[in-house]
């Protein structure tokens, strides 16, 4: 039985050493990393010097027996043969943002001693290492010389070395680290190869992809500004138009509350005319009054009627003043409504001269757009293709590492099964041992001893036998599982470099379509500057028309108040000549009242002189008689009486005498108040008929402003504001029709007057067409 087991154990020794001439497939390879191109040489040289070294120590063992000692160490390090040639003249390269993932070998001890098959592995693994110590490194690029690896004073020789450095810094990465053979170096060589493989791939790929990423990035920052450019100037448009249109706003609003205060106004002067209206009915009412009463000479009734005329004339006066106070608060309205219009037309000017800049400024943005469209197309275009060429390229690399790590992972499935199939060979063979020797034990009831021992040692090696097989499978699941994963990683990114290339035909569309939206915006660019232009023109245009028109009005606003003033002033010179001929008659009333007084006199002072010359000759005929009678007391009294008769008649004789030449006098001062009084009522006539020509010309001017406004009201919609104006009109032309007989007025005589009139709330309110129809039909 021990030989049968003994020979078994030979068979599988016999089994892995005919596969000791194969070479393995990762075999001769270096891994670089990218930790000597981020430290400089000083660090380099330190780490070499003091770096520890990474031992991977041999699984701890029982003591072996001395017959089996050197077997074991002749067939330690055996490893299953791959094909050598592989990855021959490649050179691995490692960028410098990709971490090492060179993973680490897992060890459990064994539990018992290892068998001859595993010294083998470490002998044979051993042998070919020291025979191959330079190998080859695999990458995109050749390198320009090899690198000498350090010998380390542990193991079997130079083969498991690994190298940290790129092409194009050969020199300065010749130091690496030292690791110990491992019992089974196999997965650790395995794994590091294909790791270093697809860090090359990944980091490159990632490289290049954070590159197109940082271009896009970039592409779509300048995008975002030059549709910022163009969400500015729109922006901008419409922050002008914003304040043109708070502007125009303020000075409609403003045009509005001074609308509504002029129809307050025009209310208050249509009332304050009326009620002046009916104080001149009444007053002329009073005056003919006081004729009938004259020629009825009822005095009393003439003095009664002339204190109502004067109270009457009185009124008349208040109410002509508030009139005029009415019409010159009209007047100044009418002065507001013209500011309004003015700052209107400043604030038209101004918009004009904003969208006019505007345009300036958009048309030279339009143009710069597209300058740079052009510009950046071109080179976007270029760029579009050397990126083309580049992933062309890294697509063929990467397809050529997929193939590379696609066989390498077959290999690898092969070298994993023809490495645990001695094991499992041994394994069924221990199997049937077990079998035999059970069978064995229930024949030998008297060796059961011997036999439970010897089953309980098979068991013992096979134990030893399934840790084996699961210590080797597990050391190649994890390499098994890195190399799906890298496998699979590469697949993806073979996956990715199929979008990146659908992304740099959507890159061609995105220039197309940059193109087009550069074209686009600077197209729309020009669009605004035509419109703004266009509405600055027609801003100047309507500032135009309304500057023409309002000329027209400020002439006739000019004459009104021109004519108002002539008609103020002749109105109180009119008064003060009525004023001096109430005086000159109240005068002359005074003077006749002392001429009747004067002529009362003398009438009284005739008739005691009639009374003296009729009494003294009667007094002297009685003294004579008296005398005669010798009667001398009643003649002394009558010759007393008739000298005092005498002497007064004297004293009236001067009296009257003085009275006639008062009374001459006084004719003299009458007449000359008379003379007066006439000149005095020819230039009342002559300052009547004067105000009455520009009371007329304004009564025009009114009449005509009134319908114009009128017009305007209705056509704005206010019926009230128009039934006031019209009111008015009929008002100004009624008083102007009576003025014209009495005076003998004709409006043919007064050229200057306008023919047509033009409303100012028209000009204020209505737009460009309506304005140029009104300036049209007026002829401004």
């Amino acid at each position: 039985m021990e030989t049968a087991g003994g020979g078994g154990i030979t068979e599988n020794r016999d089994m892995e050493m005919d596969v000791d001439d194969m070479d393995s497939l990762f075999e001769g390879m270096v891994l670089f990393t990218p930790s000597q191109l981020v430290e400089d040489r000083e660090l380099e040289q330190k780490q070499d010097l003091d770096h520890p070294k990474l031992e991977l120590k041999p699984e701890p063992e029982p003591e072996p027996k001395p017959d089996s000692l050197n077997s074991k160490q002749q067939h330690q390090g055996i490893q299953e043969p791959l094909d050598e040639n592989l990855f021959s003249d490649l050179v691995l390269q490692t960028p410098l943002d990709q971490p090492e993932l060179q993973p680490e070998a897992k060890h459990e001890p064994e539990p018992g001693p290892p068998s001859a098959t595993a010294f083998a592995r470490q002998t044979s693994s051993t042998f070919r290492k020291k025979k191959k110590a330079t190998g080859f490194r695999i990458g995109y690029g050749r390198d320009h010389q090899i690198n000498n690896i350090d010998a380390d004073g542990h193991g079997t020789g130079t083969g498991s070395g690994i190298g940290y450095g790129t092409d194009d810094r050969t020199d300065d990465n010749l130091n690496s680290h030292n690791v110990n053979d491992h019992v089974q170096p196999s997965p650790s060589l395995h794994t590091s190869a294909t790791t270093s493989t697809t860090v090359s791939l990944v980091s490159e790929s990632d490289s290049e992809l954070h590159q197109v990423q940082a271009q896009q990035r970039q592409q779509q920052q300048q995008r975002q500004q030059q549709q910022q450019s163009v969400d500015d100037a729109e922006s901008r448009f419409e922050l002008i138009k914003a304040r043109i249109f708070y502007k125009l706003n303020h000075a409609r609003e403003l045009a509005v509350s001074v609308s509504a205060a002029r129809k307050d106004s025009i209310r208050r002067r249509r009332k304050a005319a009326d009620d002046l209206h009916l104080a001149t009915i009444r007053h002329g009412e009073l005056e003919k009054q006081l004729e009938d009463a004259c020629e009825a000479e009822d005095f009393e009734a003439a003095d009664r009627i002339n204190e109502s005329l004067a109270a009457a004339d009185k009124d008349k006066q208040s109410l002509l003043t508030a009139l005029r106070d009415a019409e010159a608060q009209c007047n100044a309205i009418d002065s507001k409504m013209l500011e309004v219009l003015n700052c209107q037309i400043a604030v038209e000017e101004e918009c004009a001269t904003l969208l006019r800049g505007f345009s300036e400024d958009a048309m030279s943005n339009a143009d710069s757009v597209f300058k740079k469209s052009e510009a950046q197309s071109s080179e976007e275009r270029e760029k579009w293709l050397s990126s083309t060429e580049a992933l062309e390229l890294n697509k063929i690399e990467l397809q050529i590492e997929a193939h590379l790590v696609d066989n390498a992972r077959a290999a690898f499935n092969t070298s994993l099964d023809s490495l645990i199939e001695d094991d499992k060979r041994e394994k069924e063979f221990l199997c049937n041992q077990k079998d035999i020797l059970t069978d064995e034990l229930q024949k030998l009831i008297a060796l059961v001893k011997e036999k439970e021992k010897e089953i309980a040692e098979n068991d013992s090696k096979m134990k030893q036998v399934d840790q084996r097989i699961a210590d080797t499978i597990s050391g190649f699941q994890e390499m098994q599982s890195s190399i799906d994963s890298k496998y699979e990683s590469l697949q993806s990114h073979l996956s990715q470099m199929e979008t990146d290339s659908e992304t740099l035909s959507k890159k061609k569309e995105e220039i197309d379509k940059l193109l087009a939206e550069e074209k686009y915006r600077g197209i729309k660019l020009k669009e605004l500057a035509e419109i703004s232009l266009g509405e600055a023109k027609m801003y100047q245009e309507v500032v135009g028309l309304r500057k023409s028109l309002l000329s027209s009005v400020l002439k006739s606003m000019e004459d009104k108040v021109r004519l108002a003033k002539t008609e103020e002033k002749l109105s109180k010179d009119v008064q003060i000549l009525q004023l001096e001929a109430s005086t000159a008659r109240a005068s002359l009333q005074e003077l006749s009242s002392t001429k009747s007084s004067i002529q009362q006199n003398i009438a009284s002072l005739k008739q005691r002189v009639y009374f003296i010359d009729k009494m003294v000759p009667e007094l002297e005929a009685e003294k004579k008689v008296a005398a005669a009678s010798r009667n001398f007391k009643e003649a002394a009294r009558l010759a007393a009486e008739a000298k005092s008769l005498s002497t007064e008649k004297e004293s009236v004789q001067i009296e009257m005498d003085k009275a006639v030449l008062d009374l001459g006098k006084l004719e003299e001062e009458i007449k000359h108040t008379m003379d007066k009084l006439q000149e005095i009522e020819g230039l009342i006539l002559s300052k009547e008929k004067e105000l009455a020509m520009a009371r007329f010309q304004r009564l025009l001017l009114i009449a005509g402003a009134a319908k114009a406004e009128r017009s305007a009201a209705l056509e704005l919609g206010d019926e009230e504001e128009a039934n006031l104006l019209l009111a008015e009109a009929d008002a100004a032309n009624s008083e102007a029709k009576e003025l014209q007989p009495k005076y003998n007025l004709k409006e043919e005589e007064f050229e200057d007057l306008p023919k047509h009139f033009i409303s100012l709330e028209l000009v204020t309110r209505l737009g460009r067409t309506k304005l140029a129809d009104l300036a049209a039909m007026s002829g401004a």
